[in-house]
């Protein structure tokens, strides 16, 4: 691996990766073991990390660690594969049991299960994480223990599998329709009832959508 780490291209794709997945430069400093001004001097392009940290950042947050020390490489792609380990075309993603409205997404718990997706996809879709459904609401888009991919997204997109948190409660997935100030949920499920929030009054926040599937089968679900 190429050592050179550019302190100003760091900082911006750190910087990214924390806003993108809700990370505050207190947290990211609990995880590391850093002092917040550490995480604040990386963020400005003021100081540089050693390579472990910069291989523990990486590892964290799922990325190529030459593409966070700033050089002109995939986000995702990789060449620090054993020769046992998948190709080169695939990178692994982690998958969570859950996400909690407290805490930043990658400080929820990690399952032992990785989601082994295409790099080209991953360049399209550009940040992601995994999840295992806990439910049947969605049922049959969406069935428990599938494993998903979650694109990072605020838009909503109605007809589309949106992840959101809504009053605190553990992320949830479904289809939605906004109606006004309304935020309206849509299980597939006959058993599930909608619920029904409101955007200002209520406390939703949209966490992205889903973009991928694995059953027995892949499922890829179109960004458009």
């Amino acid at each position: 691996m190429n050592n050179q780490i550019d302190k100003q291209i760091f900082g911006k794709r750190l910087k990214q990766l924390m806003k993108n997945y809700s990370e505050t430069t207190y947290s990211l400093s609990q995880q590391f073991k850093l002092s917040p001004p550490s995480i604040s001097r990386y963020t400005r392009g003021d100081m540089a990390p050693k390579m472990t940290t910069i291989r523990a950042m990486a590892e964290y947050f799922d990325v190529n660690p030459e593409w966070l020390m700033g050089l002109p490489v995939s986000m995702y792609n990789t060449e620090i594969l054993n020769e046992d380990e998948q190709d080169s075309s695939h990178f692994d993603i982690s998958v969570f049991d859950e996400i909690r409205y407290d805490r930043p997404i990658f400080s929820n718990q990690k399952t032992d299960q990785q989601l082994s997706l295409p790099i080209d996809k991953l360049s399209e879709w550009g940040s992601v994480f995994g999840l295992v459904i806990k439910d049947d609401a969605m049922a049959p888009d969406l069935k428990t223990t599938d494993l998903v991919a979650i694109q990072l997204n605020p838009k909503i997109t109605e007809g589309r599998l949106i992840a959101f948190h809504a009053n605190e409660k553990p992320m949830q997935i479904r289809k939605v329709h906004l109606d006004g100030a309304f935020f309206i949920t849509q299980p597939l499920n006959s058993e599930y009832n909608s619920d029904v929030y409101h955007i200002k009054k209520d406390s939703v926040q949209i966490i992205g959508r889903v973009v991928y599937r694995l059953r027995h089968e892949e499922q890829y679900y179109s960004l458009t």
